[in-house]
């Protein structure tokens, strides 16, 4: 893959390599490829999840700091 697809795209993608992995028939040149494109994948969709993983913390802190620093009434 010469370009990081994004989560949504990634996901489907994966979603029809196991599909397709699944119902069979496919000779071991195919498997291990398909194996191998769905394990970027994998790894694709785990980077956007930490990233929005790390994105969710940053804005809990902002909000708790933010909290903090507002003059009790």
């Amino acid at each position: 893959m010469s370009e990081t697809p994004s989560y949504s795209e990634a996901l489907q993608r994966l979603e029809a390599i196991v599909a397709e992995l699944e119902r069979g028939g496919t000779d071991l040149e195919a498997t291990v490829k398909m194996f191998e494109e769905g394990s970027e994948l994998l790894r694709a969709c785990q980077a956007h999840l930490d990233e929005a993983e790390g994105q969710l913390k940053r804005l809990r802190l902002a909000e708790a700091e933010a909290e903090l620093e507002e003059p009790e009434a």
